[in-house]
């Protein structure tokens, strides 16, 4: 599992976003996001840096941690 930061998700449609755009790349991929704490931990076969990638063409600020 690898979790992210994302400090701009603000809502479920950013969290939809970013899902979809997970699993464009993979789709086994498991998303979780904690609203709250802006926090996103995927479990996926992709490296850190594609999955970092993917959430930056979405549109969202990421950091890893």
């Amino acid at each position: 599992m690898i979790r992210f930061t994302i400090p701009d998700m603000d809502c479920e449609g950013c969290v939809a976003s970013i899902t979809q755009a997970v699993h464009k790349a993979d789709p086994a991929a498991r998303v979780a996001a904690d609203l709250t704490r802006k926090l996103v931990d995927i479990t996926s076969t992709l490296p850190v840096g594609a999955l970092s990638s993917l959430i930056d063409a979405a549109g969202f600020t990421v950091q890893v941690g």
